[in-house]
């Protein structure tokens, strides 16, 4: 069995960060070095210390991936996605990122930056002549709840003279069980302003019924864990109660998207399930906002 061998000023950085981890948790533990609990707090003090800089520096890149009308097979839409990209071309993926900005409030700074980019581009389509496609982009709850947020958010479409129903503002489900009042004063405001609003992640483990009634969304988004279900239920429950949320959506006039879509089975079964927009690997990996332009707006929403 190989062994890793460290130089004398490895071992004593290891001796000090076990230290700092004991000092941490004012017990008389005893602790011992651990290599990925190191490279991941190695990490967060670089998200930590870089990320204004990397925001003033646009390494923040917009990706984009593209959504598909289950009825045509086109391209109907997008979810906006955010990649690091250092300047020396390496990548943080967001669940390097994404969480401690959520702890450290920086997702406010993000969303908002994020959003400017895509009208941006949805911009860019217009002036070119080509048909723009709407664009979904997740909104964290320290930005939605912020007193300023509508106001913020109008104040980008009107500088770039485009129309607010081509922007999707996706929530998660665990916020609109948490403060569904609240919620639904701050969705009406964006309503009014011609927004649209999807519920993200939904069955990721929140799931409630009620929460269709009780929320005014536009669109609902189905997470990746109901086609793994579906597959892996032999008593078909899965497949009824997928089913029936489908049916349920067509009633209130929601629009349904299916996440994860991975293979032709799973693209079979939420076509026969009745879900309007299918989005996953199957149709289209995300790409930089610049490729998705190239690919799928110049290409007339038509996949490759």
């Amino acid at each position: 069995k190989s062994e890793t061998v460290y130089e004398v000023d490895q071992m004593l950085t290891h001796v000090m960060f076990a230290l700092d981890k004991a000092r941490e948790t004012h017990q008389n533990n005893v602790w011992f070095f651990d290599s990925k609990l190191h490279e991941k707090e190695l990490m967060n003090n670089y998200v930590d210390s870089h990320m204004y800089q990397a925001l003033e520096d646009k390494e923040f890149r917009l990706f984009l991936q593209p959504q598909i009308d289950l009825a045509t097979g086109k391209v109907c839409g997008a979810e906006a996605l955010v990649r690091w990209i250092k300047k020396d071309g390496k990548i943080i993926y967001p669940d390097q990122f994404i969480p401690l900005f959520e702890e450290n409030g920086f997702c406010k700074f993000l969303d908002i930056y994020i959003v400017d980019r895509v009208f941006s581009f949805i911009r860019g389509w217009i002036n070119r002549g080509y048909e723009p496609v709407p664009v979904s982009v997740n909104q964290s709850k320290t930005v939605i709840f912020e007193h300023n947020f509508t106001r913020k958010l109008y104040t980008i479409v009107i500088s770039w003279g485009i129309s607010p129903e081509l922007i999707t503002l996706e929530i998660l489900e665990g916020m609109a069980l948490k403060n569904p009042n609240d919620l639904n004063r701050k969705i009406s405001m964006l309503k009014e302003k011609g927004f649209r609003i999807a519920m993200d992640d939904f069955g990721s483990g929140y799931s409630s019924l009620n929460t269709l009634g009780q929320i005014q969304i536009d669109e609902l988004k189905l997470d990746r864990g109901f086609l793994r279900d579906v597959a892996a239920d032999k008593n078909k429950k899965s497949w009824i109660i997928m089913e029936q949320i489908t049916e349920m959506a067509k009633k209130l006039h929601i629009k349904t998207v299916v996440e994860g879509v991975e293979t032709g089975e799973n693209d079979r079964m939420i076509r026969e399930l009745g879900c309007d927009c299918g989005q996953g690997y199957y149709y289209g990996k995300p790409v930089s906002a610049e490729e998705f332009t190239e690919k799928y707006i110049i290409g007339g929403h038509e996949l490759n």
